[in-house]
């Protein structure tokens, strides 16, 4: 539809294969500069088993006190995901648009401090 030679944007598509992105500050593309970052380097993204597993890989911003509009706990980071090592793993703080770690590709999650470690580290601290 065109009114006054001004073309309307196209409707986007919707479905579980649409590819969501989002306007908001909170779950913006974590590979731009955000001025919330607290380390450039990568971290390793784990969950609870014996031992813990890597799940995933990102970037911390530790001066983030939200994430898609949640406040973080005191134990709590926001990690911008940038690289997803087991798809079908549940994330530890679930939201309605993201509940599986395939789905964190690109965008911050909340992720508990104890179960992240950077990747230069040599001894996982694991409480």
């Amino acid at each position: 539809m065109q009114s006054k030679g001004l073309a309307l944007p196209p409707e986007p598509e919707v479905g579980p294969s649409a590819a969501h992105v989002s306007t908001k500050k909170s779950c913006v593309d974590p590979s731009g500069n955000d001025p919330d970052t607290g380390d450039s380097e990568k971290y390793g993204l784990y969950i609870e088993e014996n031992p813990p597993r890597l799940v995933a890989l990102g970037k911390l911003y530790e001066g983030s006190t939200t994430v898609h509009n949640m406040p973080l706990r005191h134990d709590q980071v926001k990690v911008g995901v940038e690289e997803v090592r087991d798809a079908y793993v549940p994330i530890l703080v679930p939201i309605k648009e993201v509940q599986l770690v395939g789905q964190t590709l690109n965008t911050f999650v909340v992720w508990p401090t104890y179960l992240e470690k950077r990747l230069s580290e040599q001894v996982f601290h694991y409480h």
